[in-house]
């Protein structure tokens, strides 16, 4: 078994949620409660880290595909990040956008720029 571990920091006028472990049916409401809590009082836009996941089961994608909702309904959006294959292939039907990095799903990004030498 799998530990779970949920938080989240501020870049900009966007929130990150790093999620590690399972979400499963037994995880799956302390990262609802998470997702909510960041929507509702802190950034109606967020960025899902996926990096760290080992599972995702329907109860998991469920909880992400209702903070689209909330989020949406708060003027903001949900993006979930990460570059597994299976996370893509799952985040698909749920209405949101998945990226592969987390620097292409933060829309004020800007890679540093290095002098050349």
């Amino acid at each position: 078994m799998s530990s779970f571990v949920c938080s989240w920091s501020a870049v900009g006028e966007c929130a990150i949620v790093r999620v590690a472990g399972e979400v499963d049916g037994r995880t799956a409401s302390a990262f609802e409660t998470e997702l909510k809590h960041v929507i509702t009082t802190k950034l109606p836009k967020l960025v899902v880290d996926l990096r760290r996941i080992t599972a995702l089961e329907p109860a998991g994608v469920h909880v992400l595909a209702a903070a689209h909702e909330l989020a949406v309904e708060r003027g903001g959006w949900l993006r979930t990040s990460g570059p597994a294959q299976w996370l893509a292939d799952l985040m698909r039907p749920v209405g949101h956008k998945h990226y592969l990095s987390l620097a292409d799903a933060l829309p004020a990004y800007r890679p540093a720029i290095h002098p050349q030498r």
